[in-house]
C-alpha cells in the first residue's frame, strides 16, 4: 500500500483542520510530540507539533506530520480531486484558493467539463476537475 506523506512547517494542526473544513477530512489517527511517553528522546520541537497522523480526503488516506519549518513544501506534488459536478468543482475550488492562489483558472478541457488548478494557503497544490 502506498500512503503519499507530506511535511509540513510547524502548521500541521491547521492544515488537517482547513480540510476536515473545507474537504469533509476525517483524521483516522494523530499524535503530538507532547504525547511521546515521558521516557522517550523528545527533540527540541513545540509540544503541539504533530509526530504523524493519517487524514482521509475523499476516501483517501494521507499521512500529515510537522517538519523541518525551514524545510520548503513540495513544489512537485499535487492532489488530483475529482467530483460528480462542476458546481462542486466550483465550491471546492474557490474555497481552496482562499489564501492561496490560481495556478490554472476553471475552464473546460478535453477531459472534463471543468478543470482548475490551486495551490492552496498551505502551498498544496490541487487539481480539482469534474467527472465528465
Amino acid at each position: 500500500m502506498l500512503i503519499p506523506a507530506i511535511g509540513f512547517q510547524g502548521n500541521c494542526n491547521d492544515v488537517i483542520a482547513f480540510y476536515q473544513e473545507i474537504l469533509g477530512a476525517q483524521v483516522k489517527s494523530i499524535s503530538h510530540y507532547k504525547d511521546a511517553p515521558a521516557d522517550s528522546e523528545k527533540p527540541s520541537t513545540p509540544p503541539d507539533f504533530v509526530v504523524g497522523s493519517e487524514v482521509i480526503i475523499d476516501g483517501q488516506s494521507v499521512m500529515m506530520f510537522d517538519d523541518d519549518e525551514s524545510r520548503p513544501v513540495n513544489g512537485y506534488f499535487y492532489f488530483s480531486l475529482t467530483k460528480d459536478t462542476v458546481e462542486e468543482v466550483t465550491t471546492i475550488f474557490n474555497k481552496l484558493v482562499e489564501g492561496g492562489k490560481i495556478i490554472t483558472p476553471l475552464a473546460p478541457v478535453y477531459w472534463s467539463s471543468l478543470f482548475g488548478i490551486v495551490e492552496d494557503k498551505f502551498g498544496i497544490a490541487w487539481m480539482v476537475m469534474a467527472s465528465n
